[in-house]
Parts: C-alpha cells; structure tokens; sequence
C-alpha cells in the first residue's frame, strides 16, 4: 500500500477511535413535546450510560406520563465497547504489521480490531432497529401533531448516534488494511513450498565446517603412511626398513 495513503488511514482510524469513545458521552436520542405556544412541555434524552433523563421537574405530570420505556442497552456492551476502542488504538499506534517481523503475535489485535468495527455496527443498526423502532420512537427523526390534545412531538438522533456512523466510516478502511496485511503473512506461511522448507529445516542436520576441514585434514595424513598388509606383517615391515 502508498506509505502515505496508509498513513492517511491510520490517521483517520485514530481519529474515528477518539470520536466513537467521545459518543459515549453524548445523547443518541431525543423526545420532545411542545403545546400549541411552542412551549416545551416534555423533554427526555437517551445516552448509553444514564439511558432515559431528562431536565424538566418530576412535578411535571405531562413529562412522566410520556416518558419513553425500555431502551435499555446491557451494560456488558458498553463495556466491551470501551476496551475494544483503548485495545485497537494501542494495536495501530504500536503494533504494525508493517514493521513487525513477527506478524503473528498480531492476529489477536487484527480481531480485535474487527471486534470494536462489529460492536460499531450493532450500535448503527441494532440501536435502531431493535431499541427505537420497537417502542415507537421513530427513525431517526420525524414530527407529529396532535390536533386533539394540541401537542407537537419530535423524534430525532442525537450527536452521539452521528458521530458513530461518522467513526464507522474512519475506521473501516484501516481495520481492512491491518487485517489484509496479516492475513497475506498467514497464507504464506502455510503455503505447500513454506511447509516443505520448515520440513527439510527440521530433518537436515546442522553442516558443522570446521569438523569437515578436519577430518579431510586427517584423511590425507593417513593417506601419505606406509599401507599396512594385514596377512604379511612380516614382510611389511621388511619393506619398510628397505625403503629407510
């Protein structure tokens, strides 16, 4: 991959971790009601945290009795959520697979960046589908008027819900690089021709030089002696005075 377009999207990654951890901050979901003077007669906010709140006095009869029920996210999610989101940005600031020789102490941060990128999504489409939608809170906004008790309500997201699909799309493109990356260096590693080079590594004994060297060396030592004839020693050694 251009060094620099990756870097672009390491860059967009970290900034999409710092925005999908600032939306856990933020409202996701807004109900309000304004009688026919545009006053504001209910007001209630939903965040992953606190879920359902609102600012108005619990002397406000109108305000409790419209008070959205259920939506209420397990907190186990939310938990996970933050330490996908700190795990993954320690993953791209430290850990990367392009600089790393041994690429496969990185899978574990590879799925867990696809981890926090599938919580995200359960955020944007399960959040809707499965906690608004099915309590009539309506997605993601819309106005109704109530003519006989003249009432105005909204229904709309919040900036915390925006800034998840906006994470979304800063972190995909470098979760799928990291992920690419490793996976590559896993194909190759169990690939036929790497098997085979792993096998002959194993089963091929260690060629030690200097005990070649010399045991050549003794080899033409012995070959220079006088041969021995092992069934005349006799007259061997006849020979060999003559030859002195």
């Amino acid at each position: 991959m251009n060094m620099n377009l990756k870097t672009k999207f390491k860059l967009l990654y970290l900034i999409g971790v710092v925005l999908l951890f600032t939306s856990l901050f933020l409202d996701w979901y807004y109900f309000q009601a304004f009688d026919g003077d545009d006053k504001l007669i209910a007001y209630w906010s939903y965040n992953p945290f606190t879920e359902w709140s609102t600012f108005m006095s619990g002397d406000n009869r109108f305000n409790n009795l419209v008070e959205p029920q259920g939506l209420s996210m397990p907190p186990a999610i939310t938990v996970l959520f933050i330490i996908a989101l700190l795990s993954s940005g320690y993953s791209v600031l430290f850990k990367d697979p392009e600089h790393k020789e041994d690429l496969e102490k990185l899978y574990p941060y590879s799925y867990l960046n696809f981890l926090l990128l599938i919580l995200n999504l359960f955020y944007i489409f399960a959040f809707p589908v499965f906690y608004l939608l099915f309590d009539d809170l309506y997605f993601p906004f819309l106005i109704i008027e109530d003519r006989d008790m003249n009432v105005t309500y909204y229904y709309s997201i919040g900036p915390g819900y925006l800034l998840q699909v906006i994470g979304f799309i800063m972190i995909f493109p470098y979760t799928l690089f990291y992920y690419q990356t490793i996976d590559k260096f896993k194909s190759k590693e169990h690939s036929p021709k790497r098997f085979i080079e792993r096998y002959v590594q194993q089963v091929q004994d260690p060629l030690d030089l200097d005990k070649l060297i010399v045991k050549e060396q003794l080899n033409l030592k012995f070959d220079d002696l006088p041969q021995v004839n092992e069934e005349y020693p006799f007259d061997n050694q006849i020979r060999i005075k003559r030859r002195k």
